[in-house]
């Protein structure tokens, strides 16, 4: 256990004093803030520019249907007769139409453009609706207040049998929030540690270090040594996000961590991370090179994300046999579990068996993946293929 720890902490060490990960240390926050801040930002100073429409108003409703509208629509009244497109082009106006007796009836009216935009064409639209249905209503003899009472919806109110059966905002966003997090260190620190073992393969350390620590200690050393560096990389970017999203955002995030299910999170996460991490780490063991690497990476990331096919279904009924089973299944249950904590109270069987087979399947994956590499980073010249690394399994140690 004590050459682990010291082939963590030389992970931990050579990473922290590496250029490259310091400044994706800072990069990355900043371009996630861009991507979150600036749309933000572009939304608020995004206000709509004074439109104007002329108007033929043989129904006399023009200050009623102006009312109905934005105050960023100014409605210019015309004559019958006018040159209408000729004087929209003078003044530069969007558009006119014509109000004639005929539209109650038919509820037609052309609108006329002379630039898109559909934000203000869909503003006219919809008042020239609530216009039609005030004249109607007018002509119909029924009042506002009947009307209103015939077409009100049934409201009915969902009351769980139970209180921890209630679905909590919060819990949810907090466990998408964490599921998003812990999906992010799985690939993060999946990718470093197999780029570690090819490269202390290339450089043929691995013969040097293996001539001193057993090849468990040294993969348990690598996913630990990593496994901290996600957890310095997620606190760093909390500790600058949290303040942030306090300051800005309209969401109690502090009572939203007091009130979710945190060692349940962490559990699921934990699991999940040592399952993938050593699925990374084995088969950066068989590679020769980066090339290699890169294309077989794309069926180990498509393993997590196995998770993310459930997502519609889990939502939609949780305590369904698609959900339970996602969330009980080991390669998706670390994301399932968490999200499904988040929407409502889980049978405790439920969450003790996919606890169980998690932990179980990531201890079993890990014994494998310790004989692939032990084999694997002394292995040169060639990628390995399965039927090497079938007989890789058979092997046993002296």
């Amino acid at each position: 256990m004590r050459n682990t720890w010291k082939i963590a902490r030389w992970e931990i060490l050579r990473n922290l004093t590496n250029k490259q990960f310091l400044i994706g240390l800072l990069i990355t926050p900043l371009i996630m803030g861009l991507f979150i801040v600036v749309p933000a930002l572009l939304e608020r100073l995004n206000q709509p520019a004074a439109t104007t429409y002329y108007l033929v108003d043989d129904l006399g409703v023009k200050d009623t249907l102006q009312a109905l509208l934005p105050e960023n629509i100014i409605l210019e009244q015309a004559e019958s007769g006018a040159d209408l497109e000729r004087l929209v082009q003078d003044t530069k106006a969007s558009g006119y139409f014509v109000l004639t007796s005929d539209f109650i009836t038919s509820g037609q009216v052309d609108l006329v453009y002379s630039d898109r935009n559909s934000q203000s064409m869909n503003a006219v639209s919809r008042g020239l609706t609530a216009l039609l249905q005030q004249l109607r209503l007018n002509l119909s003899g029924v009042s506002p207040q009947e009307l209103a009472f015939v077409t009100a919806p049934a409201q009915v109110r969902q009351v769980p049998l139970k209180e921890e059966l209630e679905p909590q905002v919060m819990h949810l966003a907090v466990a998408g929030v964490f599921t998003m997090l812990i999906f992010f260190l799985i690939f993060t620190s999946g990718t470093m540690l197999m780029q570690s073992a090819l490269q202390e393969k290339r450089d043929r350390m691995a013969e040097v270090v293996l001539s001193s620590v057993t090849p468990n200690a040294l993969m348990q050393g690598k996913i630990l040594g990593h496994f901290l560096l996600g957890l310095i990389q997620l606190g760093f970017w909390l500790a600058l996000g949290l303040p942030i999203a306090i300051a800005f955002l309209d969401f109690p995030i502090l009572e939203a961590l007091k009130a979710v299910n945190l060692p349940v999170i962490l559990l699921f996460g934990l699991g999940g991370y040592l399952l993938f991490s050593a699925l990374f780490v084995g088969l950066g063991a068989t590679m020769e090179d980066l090339q290699s690497a890169g294309n077989a990476q794309g069926l180990v990331i498509m393993l997590p994300m196995l998770a993310f096919l459930f997502l519609g279904p889990v939502m939609t009924n949780p305590d369904g046999s698609i959900a339970v089973f996602a969330s009980i299944f080991p390669f998706t249950s670390s994301v399932i579990m968490m999200l499904r904590s988040g929407l409502g109270a889980v049978p405790l069987w439920q969450m003790l068996l996919s606890a169980g087979l998690l932990l179980i399947t990531a201890f079993i994956t890990m014994r494998i993946s310790a004989k692939i590499f032990r084999v694997g980073m002394l292995m040169y010249g060639k990628n390995a293929t399965p039927k090497e690394i079938m007989r890789w399994l058979r092997y046993k140690e002296n």
